[in-house]
């Protein structure tokens, strides 16, 4: 009977991991919708700002005096500056839309490899359900309710233990931001001394860091979300962290275009550390959480011991 009861804990974890795989793969899917409507957007609009640069850029005796003025240079400078905005927001959704279409290709496969988990967890689960009528033991229906039990703490647990990883990836990947925004912050105050073309150079280099340590913690920052966001939702767990994250909490949606005007650096660099504050607050809390329902577990698996020893 322990056998059976082992094999049927594990088939009923398994069902509940491809569910929760299931249900990734949707909010997967409807991201991967709104990421592509983003991404159109911000192509058109980046297409429409080129051809403005183009038509400023060819010169004519009729438009010389103006240029001469400087009211065209003026005017051609702004819309190079927008030129740079708009392709910055394009980068940043033709990145996560690449991401997330990659995700959702392992995840697909990671399904699709699972197997018959709900086939296989009925056909185990009936074959006990009749050895306990058989016998009509009371505590072999309480070992019954107990492996449901513990098997959806189990599958509570690793999802839990999947989001801290995200997590901690998230924090090393703000940490890795913050550090070169602090250093964009430093030369650009030099730069703004008359630290020369080197200085502005330095300067822009570190923002490109930032820039690609916040698309790396966005990644892990929205499996994070949808973790935690699966947990309050789909699992017996009543969890209330951070007040409630989601992923646009976590969508940096035109703060890397900020860090290249330098009084605009600081307020961005003030938005990634209240990020990482937050993440980190959400990790306490889920760290919580965890070694709540490990005790829980280990108490469920105490007891099913002791009824398989004295039965």
């Amino acid at each position: 009977m322990e056998e059976l009861h082992e094999a049927l804990m594990d088939a009923r974890k398994g069902l509940l991991e491809k569910e929760r795989l299931h249900r990734e793969s949707e909010k997967l899917k409807e991201e991967l919708n709104h990421l592509y409507v983003q991404e159109q957007q911000y192509r058109e609009r980046l297409t429409e700002e080129e051809e403005d640069v183009e038509k400023l850029e060819r010169m004519s005796l009729t438009n010389l005096f103006v240029t001469i003025t400087g009211q065209k240079l003026g005017k051609l400078e702004k819309e190079k500056q927008e030129v740079v905005e708009a392709r910055l927001k394009w980068k940043e959704a033709h990145q996560s839309l690449a991401d997330v279409e990659t995700e959702l290709e392992n995840l697909n496969q990671k399904i699709k490899e699972s197997g018959d988990q709900k086939g296989e967890y009925n056909r185990l689960y009936q074959r006990k359900k009749q050895f306990l009528i058989s016998r009509g033991r009371e505590k072999g229906k309480r070992l019954l309710e107990l492996s449901d039990k513990r098997s959806t703490l189990q599958a509570e647990l690793s999802e839990i233990s999947e989001a801290i990883v995200a997590g901690q990836s998230a924090m090393s990947a703000l940490e890795e931001a913050s550090k070169s925004l602090t250093s964009a912050e430093n030369w650009g105050a030099i730069d703004m001394l008359g630290g020369g073309l080197l200085t502005t150079a330095v300067k822009h280099s570190r923002v490109n860091d930032a820039d690609t340590a916040i698309h790396t913690a966005q990644r892990h920052l929205r499996k994070f979300a949808n973790e935690i966001d699966d947990l309050g939702k789909h699992y017996d767990a009543n969890i209330q962290i951070s007040g409630g994250l989601t992923v646009a909490d976590y969508f940096f949606d035109g703060l890397i275009v900020d860090w290249f005007v330098q009084n605009k650096i600081q307020s961005s660099h003030k938005e990634v550390r209240e990020i990482r504050k937050k993440t980190h607050q959400a990790l306490l809390d889920l760290e919580t959480l965890e070694r709540q329902f490990e005790k829980e577990e280990q108490a469920f698996k105490e007891e099913m011991d002791r009824i398989v020893r004295y039965t």
